[in-house]
């Protein structure tokens, strides 16, 4: 990157304004790389699930109080680009994807992003940028869960909630390349879509509440957090395995599970597992994996993801610098 490049074009959330004048861009300084960090180029950043929290929250809370200060939030976790300034692994040059520390917020809706080494890897050849985007954080989580934690077999049934969000669309990929038996529950506009990436069963929960079922499942990956491990209890086989992305509402099903054979798993993503992103690109590569765009737009042009005509889409959303 040339000298007298030192400022680059940031999408700044400010939650506190109007949702017509919450997103701003703004010229801030091009952050410098520590030690153990390369500077990329970004490409294309995907919209998570946090990202639109913060845009629809009319509270910030506490800890993004702090963080914001007065300089709005910059969001973003995942993203695809090209290296800029090298590091001990990756030269200038590199095409590569990746997410950012989560606990530390989001940085990748910007021109430049800082980002560790450990959490990044080549991106699948055969993926574009706005298409890498779409994958770490989703194929990250499923593979923890399903692989890791809740050890999936071949034969065994398994249950996802919001199979066609950023997370689900790979959980349901993972869950057929393991064997599984899928049953996911979704609205209707999503059942050909999910047929398609491999699911064996749909539910249309608006007309079948599978609560009200007897079915059981050795799995429950309960990927839109709406239910919890008490609720799905009735639902999993003698030994089965309840697992939530947002573990913080189901403490009490954690602990509980300690004496029961059947188990709530603490689901989080390692903050740095280059070899798990490394092994993921050459699923897509191998075409193993299919990547899943639910729509893109320009950079500049975000207020068109953050404030959608159409909700119907499968997958994430993703912003494409020009």
């Amino acid at each position: 990157m040339s000298s007298h490049q030192q400022t680059m074009t940031v999408m700044v959330l400010y939650p506190e304004h109007t949702p017509e004048e919450r997103i701003a861009f703004e010229e801030r300084p091009v952050p410098v790389p520590e030690k153990g960090e390369v500077l990329a180029r970004v490409r294309a950043a995907s919209i998570g699930g946090r990202d639109k929290e913060l845009f629809e929250a009319e509270d910030l809370g506490f800890r993004t109080k702090r963080r914001r200060t007065e300089r709005g939030v910059i969001t973003g976790v995942e993203f695809s680009g090209t290296v800029v300034t090298a590091g001990e692994y990756f030269k200038e040059g590199d095409d590569v994807f990746g997410y950012t520390d989560f606990r530390k917020g989001g940085v990748t809706h910007a021109e430049f992003v800082c980002v560790p080494e450990r959490m990044i890897s080549h991106k699948p050849v055969k993926l574009t940028y706005a298409q890498a985007a779409t994958v770490p954080v989703g194929c990250m989580t499923s593979m923890r869960a399903l692989q890791e934690l809740a050890n999936l077999k071949a034969g065994q049934r398994i249950l996802l909630s919001g199979a066609t969000g950023g997370v689900g669309v790979y959980a349901v990929q993972f869950a057929k390349m393991l064997g599984a038996q899928i049953t996911a529950q979704g609205r209707f506009w999503h059942q050909h879509a999910l047929l398609r990436l491999g699911v064996d069963s749909f539910i249309e929960y608006t007309r079948q509440e599978i609560l009200h079922s007897e079915e059981t499942f050795d799995v429950v990956f309960d990927v839109a957090g709406i239910w919890d491990f008490e609720t799905m209890n009735p639902h999993l086989t003698s030994k089965g395995v309840y697992i939530t992305t947002h573990p913080e509402r189901d403490r009490f099903g954690i602990v509980s599970s300690f004496f029961t054979a059947k188990k709530s798993k603490y689901l989080y993503v390692s903050h740095g597992n280059c070899l798990a992103l490394k092994n993921i690109a050459a699923f897509f590569d191998e075409e193993k994996l299919e990547p899943v765009v639910g729509s893109a737009s320009p950079f500049l042009e975000a207020r068109n993801e953050f404030m959608p005509q159409n909700n119907k889409i499968t997958g994430r959303r993703v912003l494409v610098m020009e």
